[in-house]
């Protein structure tokens, strides 16, 4: 690629347009020839670096600001998106002691206090972020981001006036914020409350709306709609939506999941799990991993679990992904673990150490829970590494699951794969290729729990989930909503509340998906 390079002024505008279109490819080659030529030009490091986190390079992403602050030690803005990727990768200590750096140069910097109020909702410090944001908001309340985030963050402390406060800010004083009508609408009760909805309708006739980022919009009508029981309107909102959100995703999505499954077979399919590692010093302490397709009852059996006082949830943790999709990346990685067919003992040793000690960072006293649903892909290392690990499946009908998945916004690149059917039943072949894998060689391991005998007998269920811990049954595991701790989710409002059954059965209201549901059965 031949390259002429303009002014910096220039450069720097049309390095943004690149991100902006997430053109990463033209952008990382530009910008690596940019940064020999100014090597002093905070920009450049920034767009360069954010560019590589977009698309999952987060050790490029670091090497890139490292550089930057090697060449201008005090610029806040690569310091604060050096914490942010930190952060993602699960390095909280050290996202920490950046941003707490930041703030002695400039206490008022806008993005590292939003940074800070970022990283105590990971830490699960809901009141501290609180505060972080509202920092922000004194400084600048036209800030709809963050009176957003100070909505969502009240959702997890069960604070809902407050919360639908700050949403109704955003909703009524901007109504092109299509983010912020979304997240509204998933705290409306819509079959009594309309107002909302026509403001939705009206907003629509906007003609200086982007029609091309409208997703979130029509799955707030298409919710709105839902709760009204008119379900061929919502089926209409619910098919824009993902129609629109799914003309932006790559033609390669999944691509990575097949080829994590290819490896992971080739990893474990001559391995004896019977293998003795007692002698060996793996982390003995109790963690209970909640896998899952989406959309299951993750979040329900996290809060029920969550809501006891020896169990310290941490939602959907990054400590195990953040560490084995870069590392199954690399050719050698088999060799990592085995050495002449054996496993490496030493190696197993240092890893279940790092991690526990990951998992610490949370709590040190009380047994780890982590409902990160793609943890199923990493089953076969948690026996190895975590020899007193629990693992509770999620199970729920597969054709309300699809439905609930595909009508639902995740927002996250992750889950594009989330606004296509036939993306969906790919995902799900995937899900269950390395799910029967797991059950063939280590049978009887993990505990298979069913949504639907959960919602239809709590309190029974509840008792043998809690007793599958090895913990003594507490009533507070019957009021979850109440007492348990935040958690990041897509049904973030619906996880404060008790628990519902009307989402059981729910895919035959919505016939016309019927070709969609034949699919999935196919599957069984």
């Amino acid at each position: 690629m031949e390259i002429k390079i303009g002014n910096i002024e220039s450069e720097i505008k049309y390095m943004d347009r690149l991100f902006s279109t997430n053109n990463h490819s033209e952008l990382i080659v530009r910008g690596q020839i940019l940064l020999k030529k100014f090597p002093k030009i905070v920009p450049f490091y920034n767009l360069l670096g954010l560019s590589y986190q977009k698309i999952g390079k987060q050790e490029d992403a670091i090497k890139v600001f490292k550089s930057g602050l090697f060449n201008e030690p005090h610029a806040i803005s690569v310091m604060t998106n050096l914490a942010d990727v930190y952060r993602d990768i699960n390095k909280l200590k050290e996202s920490e002691e950046l941003l707490l750096e930041v703030l002695k140069i400039n206490n008022k910097d806008l993005f590292a206090l939003i940074s800070c109020g970022k990283l105590k909702i990971v830490q699960g410090k809901s009141h501290e972020a609180i505060v972080y944001f509202k920092k922000v908001a004194e400084i600048d309340n036209s800030f709809d981001d963050v009176l957003l985030r100070i909505a969502s963050t009240y959702i997890t402390i069960n604070d809902f006036d407050n919360a639908k406060k700050y949403f109704e800010i955003v909703v009524y004083r901007n109504p092109i914020n299509i983010g912020a009508q979304y997240s509204y609408s998933q705290m409306i009760d819509y079959s009594n409350d309309t107002k909302h909805q026509e403001h939705m309708l009206k907003t629509l006739d906007d003609s200086s709306l982007d029609k091309n980022k409208l997703g979130p919009m029509y799955f707030a009508l298409a919710k709105s709609f839902s709760d009204q029981k008119n379900y061929e309107k919502a089926h209409k909102y619910f098919k824009l939506a993902n129609d629109c959100m799914n003309s932006k995703v790559k033609d390669k999505i999944l691509n990575r999941e097949i080829s994590d499954v290819k490896k992971l077979k080739s990893i474990f399919s001559n391995f004896n799990f019977e293998y003795n590692l007692s002698h060996l010093d793996l982390y003995r302490k109790n963690i209970v991993f909640i896998v899952g397709l989406p959309r299951t009852g993750t979040t329900l059996t996290h809060q029920i679990i969550a809501s006891h006082p020896s169990i310290q949830g941490v939602g959907e943790s990054n400590v195990l992904h953040a560490y084995f999709v870069p590392n199954l990346k690399k050719e050698n990685f088999k060799n990592i673990f085995f050495k002449k067919n054996k496993l490496d003992e030493k190696y197993l040793s240092e890893l279940s150490f790092k991690l526990s000690t990951d998992y610490e960072y949370f709590s040190k006293d009380k047994i780890i829970l982590d409902k990160s649903p793609y943890n199923f892909f990493w089953i076969g290392f948690i026996k190895i590494l975590f020899p007193n690990a629990k693992i509770i499946h999620m199970n729920r009908d597969i054709k309300d699951t699809a439905l609930s998945i595909y009508n639902n916004l995740f927002g996250t690149v992750k889950m594009d794969w989330t606004y296509s059917q036939e993306n969906i039943i790919r995902y799900i072949k995937i899900y269950k290729e390395i799910m029967d894998f797991w059950k063939e060689k280590i049978p009887n391991y993990v505990y298979d729990l069913q949504y639907e005998d959960l919602v239809n007998n709590q309190e029974e269920v509840s008792k043998k989930i809690i007793q599958f811990c090895d913990l003594e049954w507490n009533e507070k595991c019957l009021k979850f909503y109440e007492s348990t701790p935040p958690v990041r989710t897509v049904s973030l409002y619906q996880s404060r509340q008790p628990m519902y059954k009307k989402s059981v059965n729910l895919n035959s209201k919505y016939t016309k998906y019927q070709d969609f549901f034949d699919k999935l059965e196919n599957l069984k």
